[in-house]
């Protein structure tokens, strides 16, 4: 298996990452995709830029020296109810993909019950397409639940290979995670989550976790160029026009 896109990443304006649009165009060349999603943080992150910078983002040229751009968020799950950043309608327009993720700064871990609750209120939120790196061992949360009603509710669910590496614990649970995707044909994304060229489309342990439990190819969006297209296609979004 392998990936045509990466739908996960940050650029500089995102201030713990390091590389520019341009830059990580470059690295999504340099790893053979055809696409990237660039994906920085909601305003009211901490590290994340202006509302202004998602308002702006149709700016941004469909084809950039021929690898296909998405416009897109990485919205913080916001304590304690499930919310997400505060952000003008109109500054959300030009957004194509938004992932909604845990992160401590904006929703200090709790128990697994809040956790739960707030992940259903993502399930409903018409903003949010993807679940971003529910992997997160600070955050546990009944997996076979939220994962049952993701079909109902829209949504896909991302396997973060960056997870695997730098959050003690996300193996297991994603592998977990994963299986449950496979029982209730929920599609994912396989994303690295880069903050710098050099990591663009390397996901190569989460590709090799899901071969070990052997996860069908079709469930994974952005294992093709069809794939990655009916997904937006369906959403009323032409990515290769």
């Amino acid at each position: 298996m392998k990936i045509v896109a990466d739908l996960h990443m940050h650029t500089s304006v995102t201030h713990h990452a390091f590389s520019s649009l341009t830059e990580m165009v470059r690295g999504a060349q340099d790893a053979g995709l055809a696409a990237i999603a660039i994906t920085n943080h909601g305003p009211t992150n901490p590290d994340g830029p202006h509302e202004w910078h998602f308002a702006n983002m149709d700016l941004i040229p469909r084809q950039i020296d021929g690898v296909t751009v998405i416009r897109g968020i990485e919205f913080d799950i916001t304590a304690p109810a499930g919310g997400i950043n505060v952000i003008a309608n109109k500054c959300l327009r030009p957004i194509e993909f938004a992932l909604a993720s845990f992160h401590e700064c904006l929703f200090p871990p709790a128990t697994k019950e809040i956790h739960t609750a707030a992940l259903e209120a993502i399930l409903h939120n018409p903003y949010v397409n993807a679940f971003g790196h529910l992997g997160n061992a600070n955050f546990d949360f009944d997996h076979e639940y939220i994962i049952s009603k993701c079909n109902d509710c829209g949504k896909i669910v991302e396997i973060n290979n960056a997870s695997l590496n730098i959050r003690a614990g996300s193996r297991q649970n994603c592998a977990d995670i994963a299986r449950l995707c496979k029982k209730y044909e929920v599609p994912i994304s396989v994303d690295s989550d880069s903050h710098i060229e050099y990591r663009v489309g390397h996901v190569e342990g989460a590709l090799a976790m899901l071969e070990e439990i052997d996860f069908p190819e079709e469930l994974v969006i952005n294992s093709s160029i069809d794939r990655l297209n009916a997904y937006f296609t369906g959403r009323g979004i032409n990515l290769f026009d």
